[in-house]
């Protein structure tokens, strides 16, 4: 459920800046995001958007790679891949800003190198919170969020990431099952059951998402999500399940 966060930067050392202040950033707010690629070749990029298919990635970009394959020609091809792509440009050719405009790479920032630290900072924060919150709006917009509160933060995934929901041992708490772990959160199944009727109820402490489900034993009445995790599903719901996975 993390944000990938992709950065391409030819210097070194700005390289390694730029990825303590989003690290030193992660750690200290909790946020969930990701630096899934940190590289100084643009050919590396363009390798892990055919290998990954990464779908509304946060991409910081210097202009001048030295590179045949500036910035600008990258952030084409990311656009390309990753059309929901947030585009933060990191350089000291703010000169360039029209020929993004012109180029159509639709830019989420542009920040400058040359300034004080402090403020290159907060920039670089505050374009990872804007992301974030664009990137949250659309999946609400498309019907295709989840969102749920533990304490004070909120987590929007995509309701594809969602395995199943079923209720705790401890009163008014649900937990959350995704692909790379568990999420335990206050609740109820059935109002969670009205706000999201394309998850199916197998029984009455259990939300599946049928689009995860690898596996379904009839006999057993049991549906699989790996070979080591599985639910079982009540007398009745055996027919009303495979209407469903059919119509899948």
């Amino acid at each position: 459920m993390s944000y990938p966060i992709i950065i391409c930067e030819d210097q070194l050392i700005q390289l390694h800046q730029l990825e303590t202040i989003i690290q030193n950033y992660i750690l200290f707010h909790d946020e969930p995001f990701e630096i899934s690629l940190k590289t100084q070749s643009p050919v590396e990029v363009k390798n892990y958007l055919k290998k990954f298919m990464p779908k509304q990635g946060i991409y910081f970009l210097d202009i001048d790679l030295n590179h045949p394959i500036n910035g600008i020609d990258l952030a084409e091809k990311i656009r390309e891949r990753d059309p929901q792509a947030k585009i933060i440009f990191i350089t000291t050719h703010d000169e360039l800003l029209p020929l993004t405009i012109k180029r159509r790479v639709e830019t989420l920032g542009f920040v400058e190198k040359d300034q004080p630290l402090e403020a290159y900072r907060a920039e670089i924060i505050e374009l990872l919170s804007i992301a974030q919150k664009r990137i949250d709006s659309l999946k609400v917009e498309q019907n295709r969020a989840f969102v749920f509160s533990i304490g004070s933060q909120t987590f929007t995934l995509d309701l594809e990431e969602v395995w199943f929901i079923e209720t705790s041992d401890i009163p008014h708490r649900l937990i959350l099952y995704v692909a790379d772990g568990q999420y335990e959160f206050y609740g109820k199944l059935s109002e969670l059951s009205d706000k999201y009727p394309t998850l199916f109820k197998i029984n009455r402490s259990c939300l599946v998402n049928l689009n995860n489900v690898k596996e379904v034993n009839y006999k057993n009445r049991f549906v699989y999500f790996s070979p080591d995790l599985f639910r079982t599903f009540a007398i009745g719901k055996a027919k009303k399940i495979k209407e469903a996975l059919t119509s899948l």
